[in-house]
């Protein structure tokens, strides 16, 4: 501790000279015995606590080593400066011992300077140092201790100065904290990507306190970006001056342009060829665009048939303030189921949508963890259905064509450790979709309507081990969703909630529900198997329900036949019908109620430069179903 006045000097000095003048006769006195010992100078530490401290009392014999032992005990007390001074003095029985201490000053206030991301209130709850005692240098070091840990958990460096101590006349202790600042940040490995795409997704600038724990946020959202390789975790290094760090960080650029030019066979689609061109790091900004062709063979409708358009833009920084810009235009066929949709319906009965029009998506962050989006869409839908197949069924609201124009708002909240990975955190979606729908009904009268979507995304992740020690690090976790959604109004066919497949109710056939309503609960324990393998197990309990009374059971009537399998008349050659429970579409039967449906399986995700593939084999009481996507479902 530093004491610069000449206070506790002073009385050191006097303390000394008593010594000096006592001392010479020490030696006379090793083969005398003690009785008497007397403490000067303590004022407020008591007589009997520092007497607790020595080792030897009044009645042992004098030797020189009980005296320094009797010397670090008093200082070891932590109440009193270093130089506790020893006299002596013979008497008639024996020798006094006199132990002279000068005492530490009484803290009349506890001064802390130089912190600036820590509360002092915070850091003098840490202290045991309290105003109004005699300072304890053993108490106030493990104070410093405190303080500089709990810094560190943190995740931030810093550390109390040498100017540390308390004034002993005024007796202000003066705690000056010295934390580290990041001096600068330098990035290296980067050939194409721009310097401020990287640093503009990190919390943490030049200038600011230096912090591990933000500093593996600000390393996962650039890894999150999706154009560099997991590298080596940067390490702060120490800067030009003291106090100061460097952080170098060091990326490995992934190859973010993507041709494929693919030929294949889908249940849904038939043959079909496609051709995709992509950039996810355009003009080394970040930026994301994508053109997609394809030609599908379907047996659809002519109406539908033929070839898909699509083309897409992504601004992730449009602004400052980090507003995002997503733009996508398209005119593409979406097949929805893979067998026939309607049961005894002439004509076309693959299903099938075209849709043609475009969204656009502005979104801006809202603190650090949270999101707001809003997104317009407008298209046109034509259905593969015939209007013979659909006069035959009498599906009256199965829409032949339509628009739809709408506006959606959308707030997230966003908690996880990694958007595309996620190991630990939690992840809120809640969006409302407002908007109106002009259609055709069986192709014929016109109709509009207004609607509301309304829906729910909660997302939960689980780990051993606490943070994430590095990118790329591999090790079991469990991942957990409830989903929920609903609509008011007259929805199209083609706008209810669908459910059923690879990204929903896993072994169940595609978009196998379908209503007003939705629920869906989803578990995954992901655990590693090798460096770019993960193993899944999974569970599905969800439903979509309140599908219009034509998708549900229906009473008909059927022609009796005779033995000889020929229809049987009255007296009057009228055919004679008997009342039959039938569903309208086959192999889709639809339901009005909630009636859960439970799925399970297991998986395998294989990483590669695009993102995961995803294969997963589900089963369900209707059998079981191989699924394929890319990505993990959530």
């Amino acid at each position: 501790m530093l004491f610069n006045t000449c206070g506790g000097a002073c009385r050191r000095l006097a303390a000394l000279l008593a010594a000096v003048l006592l001392i010479p006769g020490a030696a006379a006195c090793q083969e005398q015995q003690i009785t008497e010992i007397r403490i000067v100078g303590n004022e407020r530490i008591s007589t009997e606590a520092i007497m607790a401290a020595i080792a030897f009392k009044p009645g042992v014999q004098f030797s020189e080593q009980m005296v320094q032992e009797a010397k670090q005990a008093i200082e070891s007390m932590g109440y009193f400066q270093p130089g506790v001074t020893v006299g002596t003095e013979s008497v008639d029985a024996g020798v006094r011992v006199i132990l002279n201490v000068v005492e530490n000053p009484v803290v009349k206030e506890v001064k802390i300077t130089g912190n600036t991301v820590v509360k002092k209130e915070k850091l003098l709850s840490l202290m045991r140092t309290s105003v109004g005692s005699v300072l304890n240098n053993n108490t106030l070091e493990k104070d410093l201790d405190a303080l500089e840990n709990h810094y560190y958990e943190l995740g931030y460096i810093a550390s109390v100065t040498e100017e540390c101590g308390i004034d002993p006349q005024t007796g202000i202790l003066n705690i000056p904290i010295m934390e580290a600042r990041i001096e600068a940040i330098k990035i290296t490995g980067n050939k194409k990507t721009k310097n401020f795409v990287i640093l503009r997704e990190m919390e943490q600038k030049s200038g600011d306190v230096y912090n591990e724990v933000v500093l593996t946020r600000d390393l996962q959202r650039i890894y999150d970006l999706g154009i560099f390789d997991e590298g080596t975790m940067a390490k702060p290094e120490p800067g030009t001056t003291v106090g100061n760090v460097v952080l170098a960080i060091p990326v490995q650029e992934k190859k973010t342009g993507q041709l494929s030019v693919a030929l294949g066979y889908d249940q849904r689609q038939g043959l079909l060829g496609q051709v995709k061109v992509s950039e996810t790091n355009f003009r080394g900004r970040a930026q994301t665009v994508d053109l997609l062709w394809e030609q599908s063979g379907s047996r659809t409708s002519s109406e539908v048939r033929g070839s898909s358009y699509e083309v897409g833009f992504f601004e992730p920084w449009l602004d400052s303030k980090h507003t995002s810009l997503g733009v996508n235009l398209y005119n593409k066929l979406l097949f929805r189921f893979t067998s026939r949709f309607l049961n005894g319906a002439a004509g076309d009965t693959d299903y099938g949508e075209r849709r043609k029009g475009g969204s656009l998506t502005l979104s801006r962050p809202f603190g650090r963890t949270n999101r707001g989006f809003i997104t317009f869409r407008s298209e046109s839908v034509d259905t593969s259905l015939s209007d013979e197949a659909l006069s035959r069924a009498d599906f009256s609201s199965l829409i032949a064509a339509g628009t739809v124009a709408s506006g959606t708002l959308r707030f997230t909240n966003d908690a996880r450790d990694s958007s595309v990975d996620p190991f630990r955190g939690a992840y809120n979606s809640y969006a409302v979709e407002i908007g109106n729908a002009d259609f055709k009904v069986e192709r014929r009268n016109p109709e509009s309507t207004l609607f509301a979507k309304y829906s729910v995304d909660l997302r939960r992740y689980f780990s051993k081990g606490g943070p994430r020690k590095e990118l790329g690090e591999k090790r079991p976790r469990l991942a957990m969703r409830l989903m929920a959604g609903s609509f008011t109004g007259d929805l199209p066919f083609f706008e209810q909630y669908f459910m059923g497949g690879a990204e929903t109710l896993r072994g169940f056939k595609e978009d196998r529900f379908w209503g007003r309503h939705m629920l869906l609960a989803s578990t995954e324990y992901r655990f590693p198997l090798a460096q770019s393998l993960t193993g899944v197990l999974f569970v599905d309990y969800g439903d979509a329900w309140g599908a219009p009374e034509t998708f549900r059971k229906k009473t008909v009537d059927v022609p009796v036949t005779g033995a000889d399998g020929n229809p049987v008349e009255d007296r009057v050659g009228n055919p004679i019908t008997t009342p039959k429970v039938v569903d309208l579409v086959e192999n889709f039967p639809q339901h009005e109620n909630f009636s859960p449906n439970f799925g399970y399986g297991i998986g395998i995700r294989v990483a590669t430069p695009f993102g995961p593939l995803r294969l997963d084999y589900g089963f369900s009481k209707e059998g079981s179903r191989a699924h394929f996507s890319i990505a993990h479902a959530f």
